[in-house]
């Protein structure tokens, strides 16, 4: 199994796992190692070096694919997509810049840098102050890219014009910003004291300087009732996931800093058709699962759990994490998933059964992004064999029989 990551770094990394050496026997044989280094180090000569290898656990490997070491261009959005038919990953940096790295090569295809990105502001938002800009959002497709700050500028710019760009203003404070999977420019949106939102990016973006949409969202949201005090429910969305294909009418999945999942279906009505709190602490990340209805979401103190969308019951929970979660990534099938976050580890895990841990890979920087590559698939050399030996069996022709000289005996 293959993943890509991202990190504060400005990094690109490819982790390579080798899905038959389970994490119990890598850890058995990076013990051995440590032990064989220590011995070597005691029965080195003086002045004679001892190599000791960085990576010591087996079925492991991780390599630079893109990059080089720089805090102003943190990798703070990758998602996959395609430039001019070459699969690619988009990247939004601290630093202002969107890219598009080739997955073959990592070397960049286009890039554009948002002005004034990195000039100093200061403003006061809901008692806070916003010290810089930074990107929420990132969705692309074969024509361009959308991406959206947590000041609310939006922008579609269309990768071969890039002088003709849509633009648009949301309200300060924007948390997250998502594109639809099918379709990049219809993308939801949510903050602080900021309902969800549905907008296309092709027909509410306009001009070449963030101002208000021409439009009125295809949705927005209604807050939920007062509570039994009678006292109204501040809003605080802090991610969304869109939970299936559709374009016009999408329902969609909804976390909130109040420990909130809330189910959205934007053709039956405004508020929720489904509010559960879940744990004790804010909800920061959510994953939607593409084979079940299961929705994957995170903490801000590192718990990660797995949720039946159907009841709202959660159906298992992630142990060995040690900080926040900061992205998670699910297999083609559905049955694991791996997660990245501030203790500088990539974890997969098993989706279902007993949720244990599989595999685990140290970065070294702080993860900010994975993407699991569904290209490359899990298949034993085993498996390899026999599928070369029944493709050698079927391209065999097939020869009919021969008419035996032998005569019948004949039967008195």
């Amino acid at each position: 199994m293959r993943f890509y990551t991202g990190d504060e770094a400005g990094l690109i990394k490819v982790v390579d796992i080798d899905h038959k050496v389970s994490l119990l026997e890598a850890q058995s044989q990076a013990a051995k190692k440590v032990r064989a280094d220590a011995k070597a180090k005691i029965n080195a000569k003086p002045g004679e070096k001892v190599e000791i290898a960085d990576n010591i656990l087996s079925g492991v490997e991780v390599n630079n694919f893109s990059g080089s070491v720089s805090k102003e261009r943190t990798v703070q959005q990758m998602i996959t997509g395609s430039y001019e038919s070459e699969q690619a990953f988009f990247v939004a940096r601290k630093n202002g810049e969107i890219e598009a790295l080739s997955k073959a090569t990592g070397q960049s295809l286009y890039a554009y840098s948002e002005p004034d990105f990195t000039e100093k502001i200061s403003v006061k938002h809901k008692g806070k102050y916003i010290n810089g800009r930074s990107y929420v959002g990132l969705g692309a497709g074969e024509e361009g890219f959308v991406s959206c700050t947590n000041m609310g500028e939006v922008r579609f710019q269309r990768f071969n014009d890039t002088n003709s760009a849509g633009m648009m203003k949301l309200p300060i404070g924007v948390v997250k910003m998502r594109s639809h999977k099918d379709k990049f420019t219809l993308f939801a949106a949510g903050g602080h004291e900021q309902e969800l939102s549905i907008w296309d990016a092709e027909t509410a973006c306009s001009g070449s300087s963030y101002l208000e949409p021409i439009n009125e969202p295809l949705f927005r949201s209604q807050n939920v009732e007062d509570d039994w005090l009678g006292l109204r429910v501040p809003v605080w969305i802090t991610d969304m996931q869109f939970l299936d294909s559709n374009t016009t009418n999408p329902q969609m999945a909804v976390s909130t800093g109040h420990k909130h999942i809330r189910i959205y279906d934007t053709k039956a009505q405004r508020r929720p058709v489904h509010s559960w709190e879940i744990g004790k602490n804010p909800i920061l990340h959510t994953l939607a699962s593409h084979v079940k209805p299961e929705l994957f979401l995170s903490d801000n103190l590192g718990n990660m759990q797995q949720l039946d969308l159907r009841n709202g019951k959660i159906v298992g929970s992630y142990k060995g994490i040690a900080g926040a979660v900061a992205d998670m990534a699910l297999s083609e099938d559905g049955k694991k998933v791996a997660e990245v976050g501030l203790d500088r580890f990539l974890r997969v895990y098993e989706a279902e059964g007993m949720r244990r841990m599989l595999h685990r890979a140290y970065i070294k920087q702080r993860v900010t992004a994975v993407v699991w590559d569904w290209d490359i698939k899990d298949i034993d050399q085993a498996d390899i064999d026999r599928q070369e030996t029944e493709d050698i069996w079927e391209s065999m022709e097939t020869l009919g029989r021969k008419p035996s000289k032998r005569k019948a005996k004949e039967v008195v």
